[in-house]
């Protein structure tokens, strides 16, 4: 981190420049605030670049994809302007080294964080290609190290530079030592390409060396076709999966599902002594007090009054139960940096809640907890939030408003008017409504039950422990009836899972985690508790609900580990669930008979799904990533698999049914559209 120099701009878009990061092959790099206070890693084209309006054009729509990922080991993009004079993309800031600086002053990984690792970058690569991309340059300098894992960078940007430098004065795309044969030798490539440079950086974790040796260019490249790896100094239990990685035929090579199903049946360190060795997590301790020394540097406030572009929005696919992710950031010493947490799912949002006034667990009640905006007028002056990341939308049980939630706001909203009805101050990290209307939502210390006008009900205080044990609240969910809340409470250690009778103000059932608990969701009949976690079998577990209250209620229900658990959704018409394959087909599955009813071949990416009331439709929303083709979601009819709406449509982002199918919400262009369910035309739209 260096400071920045005479000739760097005060401010980039609406962000504050702080400090310089490096430079990489698309430009500069900066550390800057963005206007809600939290830290970003900014990347301004450099001018050469920002000149060829073809690479303004590949930059554009790569960051448009990059958007789509999502995941705890993908940094997210915060913002991005394609049109400005020099195109820039903001992604969240990591404090911590790369891993070749890590390996180069602290020697290679041992077994247990090479298996985290590992696994780190297969899911990486999971939520990469999920979203139509392919890294196409992952290397040690692209990993950047954190205690909830690595952490992988610079993805979609490989794309978007490929064709206008490298190509033209005639280099290979890639770096040379972790290159796969077919990026070598020009042919076609695709993810099993990222596949095999996953197997060099593990090896370089291990070794400290590639797998085929450094050099020029002209001497590496020759042993990247032709010759064996250097294996030399892996641990015996992962040359045979690296081995198979670094084949030289692609179609050889497992995927990224397959990488990471092998490893989470492999043992991995335990959570409470982290998986990094010490003297690494010692230098993240470095980058985060020099990040802190240089936020302190700068004074607060709207110090930089630049306009704003119009943010783009991301979505949040695998957040459940109306859901956000699990949260891992807090504000650390009231500053607005960003600090990670070992084991956790990284969310933005999850940060919600600790501005000034918010709920805490030591005691708080009603008259302390959230509150909010109201104007029955719908005469509402304020931000709707539309402009900054959507994470997920809920209509009210009887069909008149939408929750929305945002970034930078939760809100409620009279779709038929479009009048606004209500902002909660501050807006929960996560939330989930039950039948009869009543919310619960997640704050940073606390879980708050509010009643259907918004008025508070309980707040959740685990009064036993100490509030500096704990993290971050996460990941609810409320039952139908309203009765019982579950929720992932993060600590140092394993997250632990939490069911809580609120009117008895009552712990019914806690248990803990083996790794990040990434949602939980009671089914629409409420007889079973779906909880998911990022990594270790089984991926998903189902308790029986009768039976929570016992000492140890054993899981009951499917295992399916093949198949998107972040993607999917329950009917509410019977024991039923649409889960994305890892081929992007859909599968609606029984969880009551324990069998697959219907397969819908999709071909092509989707991002969120909802069925009709009565279950016998299912609307998917999302974008064909990559082939030419129509874009935009689609629906089907459950029972026989028939696509009853084709051509494009307006289904590209986050979608919820009404509850009578009266309208399908979703958004485009900073815009909540209303749906006509039969045709997808729009019937009315507030922004």
């Amino acid at each position: 981190m260096l400071p920045l120099a005479s000739a760097d701009p005060v401010g980039i878009g609406p962000h504050r420049l702080l400090a310089r990061l490096g430079a990489g092959g698309m430009g500069e790099v900066y550390l800057v605030r963005t206007p809600q206070g939290r830290l970003a890693a900014l990347k301004v084209v450099k001018e050469d670049l920002a000149r060829d309006q073809e690479f303004r054009a590949r930059f554009a729509r790569e960051v448009r994809t990059a958007q789509m990922v999502t995941g705890p080991f993908t940094p997210d993009v915060v913002d991005a302007d394609a049109h400005a004079p020099a195109p820039w993309m903001a992604t969240e800031y990591v404090p911590g080294p790369t891993l070749r600086e890590a390996v180069r002053e602290h020697g290679p990984f041992p077994e247990p964080s090479l298996r985290v690792l590992a696994l780190g970058l297969a899911n990486a690569l999971q939520a990469i290609h999920s979203a139509g991309l392919m890294h196409r340059d992952l290397k040690p300098s692209n990993v950047l190290l954190s205690p909830r894992g690595p952490q992988v960078i610079d993805f979609g940007i490989a794309r978007a530079v490929e064709g206008t430098v490298l190509t033209k004065t005639g280099q290979a795309f890639g770096t040379p030592a972790y290159a796969s044969p077919e990026q070598v030798m020009g042919h076609e490539t695709s993810p099993a390409s990222d596949v095999f440079s996953l197997a060099g950086v593990v090896v370089f974790a291990a070794t400290g060396r590639a797998p085929f040796g450094s050099g020029r260019a002209a001497e590496v490249l020759p042993r990247v076709v032709g010759a064996d790896p250097n294996l030399d100094g892996v641990p015996e239990a992962l040359r045979p999966l690296l081995t198979r990685c670094l084949a030289k035929d692609p179609a050889e090579r497992p995927n990224a599902d397959q990488i990471a199903r092998t490893l989470s049946e492999q043992p991995l360190p335990p959570a409470e002594h982290g998986w990094l060795p010490t003297p690494i997590n010692q230098s993240i301790n470095v980058h985060q007090q020099q990040a802190q020394q240089v936020v302190h540097a700068v004074p607060d406030g709207p110090s930089w009054t630049a306009a704003a572009p119009r943010s783009p929005k991301k979505r949040r696919t695998g957040l459940i139960a109306a859901g956000a992710g699990t949260a891992a950031l807090v504000l650390a010493a009231g500053i607005g940096l960003a600090v990670l947490k070992p084991w956790s799912d990284a969310n933005p949002d999850s940060a919600a809640g600790q501005e000034e006034g918010g709920a805490t667990g030591e005691g708080a009640d009603a008259s302390e907890a959230p509150g909010g905006q109201d104007d029955p007028d719908g005469e509402w002056d304020g931000e709707t939030g539309f402009d900054s990341f959507v994470n997920d939308m809920a209509f009210t049980p009887d069909g008149s408003g939408v929750y929305v939630h945002t970034t930078d706001a939760m809100t409620l909203w009279d779709w038929e008017s479009g009048d606004f009805r209500h902002r909660f101050d501050p807006k929960p990290s996560t939330f989930d409504l039950a039948d009869d209307g009543t919310m619960a939502g997640t704050y940073a210390d606390t879980t708050t039950v509010f009643g259907p006008d918004q008025e508070v009900l309980a707040l959740f205080d685990l009064a036993e422990e100490d509030p500096e044990d704990i993290e971050e609240f996460g990941a609810v969910s409320i039952s139908p009836d309203g009765s019982l809340v579950a929720m992932a409470v993060f600590h140092p250690g394993d997250p632990r899972l939490y069911v809580w009778d609120w009117e008895e103000d009552t712990v019914v059932f806690s248990t803990d985690h083996t790794g990040p608990v990434v949602g939980t969701d009671f089914t629409p009949d409420g007889e079973y508790l779906m909880v998911r976690q990022q990594y270790n079998e089984p991926l998903v577990t189902m308790y029986d609900v009768e039976n929570l209250g016992d000492e140890s209620p054993s899981p009951e229900g499917p295992h399916w580990p093949a198949a998107h658990w972040n993607r999917y959704a329950f009917s509410p018409a019977g024991p039923v669930v649409a889960v994305e394959l890892p081929d992007e087909d859909i599968a609606v599955y029984d969880y009551g008979a324990d069998e697959v009813v219907q397969e819908i071949e999709t071909e092509r990416d989707y991002l969120w799904m909802e069925f009709s009331s009565d279950g016998r439709t299912l609307y998917s929303a999302g974008l064909n990533l990559t082939a030419m083709g129509p874009s935009g979601g689609r629906a089907w009819d459950v029972t026989t698999g028939e696509e009853l709406v084709s051509g494009d449509t307006l289904l590209v982002d986050i979608l919820a049914v009404h509850p009578e199918d009266e309208v399908i919400a979703t958004f485009a262009d900073d815009t909540l559209l209303l749906l006509d369910p039969e045709t997808l035309d729009v019937v009315n739209e507030i922004n």
